[in-house]
């Protein structure tokens, strides 16, 4: 018989027993490791630094906001601004920002913001890149804390599209030199995302920002690891360590057959091409830069290098609205090139290979060694050149060791999905010159009409004109072209198929767009 003292006792016991038991499966309940809310996208490349006026980068989407925004059908909505007006003239633009955002600091963002962003573009000491596209502004000025009038010299038609600039703090840059700023490698902005840390030659990483504006971001961190080898990210997007990754096309096949992975395969304004250096004598002959245009095989790159995600190239303006398809397209046709190449007075030695006054018709195509479908591209046209009598070398370098000015040619990557200005002036105008300028006409590519073209362009307003000046500047530049222009590569992303809320559109430079909508994105099993 159990007394009443043992009884408290072995009742004491059970209950320790059981405190005991659910301690541990407390314990183990916290011990087990949550999946980290967390997207880690594969970045091609390292940033320099991510001030969006003095350096283009993926980022921009997730760190800041302009006054105006590019929806899903690439065209052109308000974003900071809540409202504007556009006088009669077209040249005074009024814009209402709506009230209470706020930059990363907790600063508001106001109209001296945008006046003090689109000033320092403008200011010749911070050499922004940008600085062209603001030529045409005469005064920028706050009428109140919430209202920004910009006025111009003359109509300027892509005024809009290049107010989609993000937006700096003025506050941040009191008493500061711009380009040695800290801001550059810290940055502030007012998009759904803000600056966490930066993991110098291994990652950066994004925080969500809780008081932003717009749609409140779904996943928490967003992590841009700089993998610059193409097989890297495709190895690690399949193992799962990384979750977004922009694909070589040789490598979607394998990848299609991933049940834990989603792949978009995205049309894009991304076109490949030969740049000419015009600096260099070879290149001043219209006649030689068309021989190698028309000994190009265009058909085979699409099919054998980019598997058919792609399509031949032509024009700076294909998938645009403004799209002239009746301009030369050169066609694969040696016959062509070897007239050509006989009427520039470079004549076939005995080794097969031209020469004129003593010179070999020779010269080297740089490619940036890290981006292999530009080498392959660089390597097949190089061996076909050999068919028209160039001995042609190919120089894969990595990005530091690349000049592109200093450069034969240079295997060259643009292209825009929004208005026709864009990567059209700043690659094609005589006044974009890198030498001379902060453009990007690294070729130093001139021509009087393509320049008259171009300056209408920006400043024509009827749209049926306009369309009119930029089918003429497409026609001249197939007849004096600066560029060899080869293929349109299609952005082919893979992606975890548990992440939802990706939007496609017509990407641009490099797939660049496809973070666009990133706050809507969510990851489907939590």
């Amino acid at each position: 018989m159990i007394t009443f003292n043992k009884r408290i006792f072995v009742l004491f016991m059970v209950l320790v027993v059981i405190v005991a038991g659910c301690s541990k499966k407390e314990d183990a309940k916290e011990s087990t490791p949550s999946k980290e809310n967390r997207l880690i996208y594969a970045s091609e490349e390292e940033f320099e630094g991510l001030n969006p006026i003095l350096e283009e980068t993926n980022l921009d989407a997730l760190l800041f906001r302009g006054v105006m925004r590019f929806d899903e059908s690439n065209k052109v909505v308000t974003d900071i601004a809540d409202s504007f007006d556009v006088s009669e003239d077209k040249l005074t633009y009024t814009f209402k920002l709506k009230e209470g955002i706020t930059f990363h600091d907790g600063e508001e963002l106001t109209a001296d913001d945008v006046v003090f962003t689109i000033e320092s573009i403008m200011d010749d000491q911070n050499a922004s890149f940008l600085k062209s596209d603001f030529e045409e502004v005469a005064t920028t000025k706050t009428l109140d804390d919430y209202t920004v009038e910009i006025t111009l010299k003359q109509p300027f038609t892509p005024l809009l599209d290049k107010l989609t600039v993000p937006i700096l703090p003025k506050h941040a840059f009191e008493g500061i030199d711009m380009r040695t700023a800290d801001f550059n490698s810290h940055p502030i902005g007012a998009g759904p995302y803000m600056f966490d840390k930066w993991d110098r030659g291994n990652s950066l990483t994004l925080q969500a920002y809780s008081e932003f504006f717009g749609t409140k971001p779904s996943i928490e961190k967003v992590i841009f690891k700089f993998i610059p080898d193409s097989n890297v990210r495709a190895l690690q997007l399949k193992s799962g360590e990384v979750d977004v990754a922009l694909l070589d096309p040789v490598q979607v096949e394998n990848l299609e057959r991933e049940e834990s992975l989603t792949i978009y395969d995205i049309e894009s304004a991304d076109y490949r091409g030969i740049l000419f250096n015009m600096n260099l004598d070879l290149w001043k002959d219209v006649n030689v830069r068309r021989a190698f245009s028309y000994a190009t095989d265009r058909e085979q790159i699409v099919k054998g290098i980019l598997k058919g995600h792609g399509s031949v190239a032509y024009s700076p303006l294909q998938n645009h609205e403004f799209h002239n398809e009746k301009i030369e397209k050169y066609t694969y046709d040696l016959e062509k090139a070897n007239a050509l190449l006989d009427e520039a007075g470079w004549k076939e030695n005995e080794d097969g290979i031209r020469v004129k006054d003593g010179e070999k018709l020779s010269f080297t195509i740089t490619a940036p060694a890290s981006d292999t479908v530009r080498v392959n591209m660089a390597n097949y046209v190089a061996e076909g050149f050999k068919d028209i009598g160039a001995d042609v070398k190919v120089a894969a370098l990595d990005w530091s060791a690349i000049t592109i000015e200093d450069a034969d040619a240079f295997m060259v990557g643009w292209g825009s999905p929004y208005d026709a200005d864009h990567h059209t002036h700043i690659l094609f105008h005589t006044d974009e010159s890198s030498i001379k300028s902060s453009g990007y006409n690294y070729g130093s590519y001139s021509n009087k009409k393509v320049d008259e073209l171009l300056a209408k362009g920006r400043t024509e307003t009827d749209p049926d004109k306009r369309k009119a000046i930029y089918m003429q500047f497409q026609e001249e530049l197939a007849n004096d072209p600066a560029f060899d222009f080869i293929a349109y590569e299609n952005a082919v992303y893979g992606i975890n198929k548990n992440v939802s809320g990706v939007k496609e559109r017509t990407l641009g430079h490099h797939g660049s767009g496809f973070l666009w909508n990133v706050e809507e994105w969510k990851w489907n099993d939590q």
